[in-house]
């Protein structure tokens, strides 16, 4: 597993969500994210970008 895969795992872990509800929230399929969070295959610049603000945006919901 990758630094950012591992990271991305972790974010979604926080925000306790499956990754079926991810990949949904980003419109792209669950073996796409697997791949990510495993490092098999990188996201573009555009998804990370992203999944960065989807996974801050869910984290800035939790804490309210």
């Amino acid at each position: 597993m990758t630094a950012s895969g591992l990271e991305l795992k972790i974010g979604r872990l926080k925000a306790r969500l499956k990754q079926y509800e991810l990949a949904a929230t980003l419109g792209i399929s669950t073996t796409k994210l697997c791949e990510i969070e495993t490092g098999r295959r990188q996201p573009s610049p555009e998804l990370a970008e992203k999944i960065e603000r989807v996974l801050r945006e869910l984290q800035v919901e939790k804490q309210a």
